[in-house]
Parts: structure tokens; C-alpha cells; sequence
């Protein structure tokens, strides 16, 4: 059988599923690194709460539904951030009967260094992009997560 000729770009963007994860997986380790080098516990519950809690706080109800998860998990994962020390539960000013995740002075100290890693590895994808393909692509990227996941995806949005 004669061999065929491949298009390799086309090869590669066939597998952008792959690159995605492989990029996404470069990142989590990443600030994992850098947030253990700051003295955080990078754990499930930060890696599952913390980007779909906005920095003001969110209701149990409302951030379950943002993370995509049951009330139960979602209250097993607050817990355990509660017993690290990065949030708290208080009594919601607007319903007496509802609980509101907040963070606490460490939980913000934790945003920061959150932020400030992925700042890191903006500047990174810079360097290997160049500015103008970095901007395309991040703009190409919020398209498809909103095409996909629709206008709130309840990730956390760095501003700044």
C-alpha cells in the first residue's frame, strides 16, 4: 500500500483535545509547585472550590451548582477548606436561614499567590506565543468556553 502523505498541521489539530489537556495539566502543576512553595495545601477542595468561588463569597446552593457537584461534596470541600483555614461559613444578610462561603484572611492571601502564578504563566505563554497569538488565542479560548459551557462557565476570572 503506497504511503500517503500527512498533513501535519492538520494532524495537530486533530489532537487539540490532547494539547489542551497536556497544556491544562502544565498549569495545575505549576501552581501546585508554586502554591505548596507558598505554604498553601494545593488540594482537591482548592482545586474544585476555589476557582468557582468568586472573591465576595457565594451561597452553598449557588457554588455547588458553579462547581458542577452535589450539595454534599460541595459542603464536604468547604469543610475541609474551613479546617485549612481559607474560608468560613456565615450567615447570609439578604436570607437568615442561608449559609455564605467566604474567604478568610488566609483564603485571600491564597487568591493572591493564585493569581500572581497565573500571571507566571501568562507571561510564559507569551514568551512562546508572542503577544499577538497569546491575545488571539486566550480570545479564541473564552469563545469556545462560553460556546461550550455558556456565558458563566463559574471559573473564577482573574481581573487586574
Amino acid at each position: 500500500m503506497p504511503e500517503q502523505a500527512v498533513d501535519t498541521e492538520a494532524a495537530e489539530v486533530s489532537h487539540i483535545s490532547r494539547h489542551l489537556v497536556s497544556v491544562s495539566t502544565a498549569v495545575r502543576v505549576h501552581i501546585s509547585a508554586g502554591l505548596a512553595e507558598r505554604g498553601h495545601e494545593p488540594s482537591v477542595a482548592v482545586t474544585h472550590v476555589v476557582p468557582n468561588l468568586p472573591a465576595d463569597g457565594l451561597g452553598m446552593s449557588a457554588l455547588a451548582a458553579r462547581a458542577g457537584m452535589s450539595l454534599q461534596r460541595a459542603g464536604q470541600l468547604v469543610q475541609q477548606l474551613e479546617e485549612e483555614g481559607y474560608v468560613e461559613r456565615v450567615a447570609d444578610e439578604n436570607d437568615g436561614r442561608a449559609r455564605r462561603v467566604v474567604y478568610t484572611r488566609r483564603g485571600h492571601k491564597l487568591l493572591r499567590d493564585i493569581d500572581a502564578l497565573l500571571e507566571e504563566t501568562t507571561e510564559r505563554f507569551v514568551e512562546v506565543l508572542g503577544r499577538a497569538r497569546y491575545d488571539r488565542l486566550q480570545r479564541d479560548l473564552a469563545n469556545l468556553d462560553r460556546g461550550l459551557n455558556g456565558p458563566d462557565s463559574g471559573v473564577r476570572v482573574v481581573t487586574g
